[in-house]
């Protein structure tokens, strides 16, 4: 669970206070205003994104982890 709240923290702080940053520095390619207020809800979709697939990546690895284990423990036993 920490890795998930980590992820959705530093994907906020990358998006909010770091694309601030970036829409300074391109304003003349990416433009904004008024006119780009539409994207700002996918911000919070691409914030829970990446918590979701990082939850998903710690459930997958715990799974592989314990199989892990399981074929060890199978394999110490069949040498006794």
């Amino acid at each position: 669970m920490k890795k998930v709240i980590a992820a959705m923290v530093v994907m906020f702080l990358v998006i909010v206070p770091l694309g601030g940053i970036w829409s300074l520095l391109f304003k003349s390619m990416i433009g904004g205003g008024a006119e780009q207020s539409f994207i700002y809800p996918i911000y919070a979709g691409l914030i829970l994104l990446s918590g979701l697939v990082v939850g998903a990546a710690a459930i997958i690895y715990e799974e592989i982890e314990k199989l892990r284990n399981d074929i060890k423990s199978i394999m110490e036993n069949a040498k006794e």
